[in-house]
């Protein structure tokens, strides 16, 4: 059987995405059916039965939702956080990558330093860290005696260690859309802001009028990336939650997969919102 050009193109194209679409059925998409299929069923293991389901309807999710508060409690507190966190983040991954985009002495060690994350990112880590304090002022005696030395009111001590705690956790959870920000900055054209400058435009009217239209459709990629990291990072209640369950005598995974479905359904909420928000007027019009 002989095909012309544009067949052989096409099975061309599927070849190279086949691997995607392997990895999708078997990775995503029957993950996700014996989760939803198992948040209906009471699910239960013996060594000599095996994997036992009976059907449970909407009993998982109404014990969830009316009976135990805590998944509506940290649920409520993540959608809060992470609507709050997500500008505050965009905002700082613009300012760092612009600094890191400029010419100056020691450039390369101040990318690896902010970069590092990416590198080192782990929830666990992150925790250790903060426990032995490198993640957090209250940790370390040394530093907190300092600064109540300078400072001996209590409770400007603890705004001040409260800031400074949420300033490196959000600079942890801003790597990557640095690194992002960063690559589009990297391909603006310098010609852009020379003809800007010739016209008498100032730095302040070149970053609004060429710097942060170029670079703003990543802010909707970057709000999603955001959103998931957030939601899946190993220092988030919810998933600690989620996996204690599946080993609770009372719960077992039919109650723990009813969980990570409203969990997933509340990250996809979150990122429909704040997509929708961040999107470029060009895309509405659209």
């Amino acid at each position: 059987m002989k095909f012309n050009m544009k067949q052989k193109q096409a099975w061309t194209g599927v070849l190279f995405i086949s691997p995607w679409i392997v990895g999708f059925f078997v990775l995503v998409a029957y993950p996700l059916y014996k989760t939803i299929y198992m948040s209906f069923h009471n699910v239960s293991y013996g060594n000599k039965s095996g994997w036992s389901y009976s059907w449970a309807g909407v009993e998982n999710y109404t014990r969830i939702l009316f009976e135990d508060v805590d998944f509506i409690v940290e649920a409520q507190d993540f959608f809060v956080t992470t609507i709050l966190y997500v500008p505050v983040i965009i905002a700082l991954s613009i300012i760092i990558a612009m600094l890191l985009n400029q010419k100056i002495k020691g450039t390369a060690f101040f990318r690896l330093l902010f970069f590092l994350p990416i590198i080192i990112l782990n929830g666990e880590l992150m925790e250790n860290m903060s426990t032995y304090g490198g993640m957090s002022i209250s940790a370390n005696k040394v530093i907190l005696d300092m600064i109540y030395t300078i400072i001996p009111y209590e409770n400007i001590v603890v705004l001040i260690v409260s800031i400074f705690d949420l300033i490196v956790q959000l600079l942890w959870y801003s790597a990557v859309p640095i690194l992002i920000f960063l690559a589009a900055l990297q391909k603006i054209n310098k010609d852009m802001y020379e003809a800007a400058s010739i016209d008498g435009a100032s730095a302040w009217t070149s970053f609004w009028k060429i710097t942060l239209p170029t670079i703003y459709p990543l802010v909707s990629l970057c709000v999603v990336f955001i959103v998931v990291f957030l939601g899946n990072f190993d220092a988030n209640p919810i998933n600690s939650m989620i996996l204690e369950s599946k080993y609770d005598g009372s719960r077992r995974d039919g109650y723990s997969s009813a969980m990570a479905i409203l969990y997933s359904f509340i990250q996809v909420l979150l990122i429909s919102i704040l997509f929708l928000a961040t999107r470029s007027r060009k895309s509405r019009r659209n």
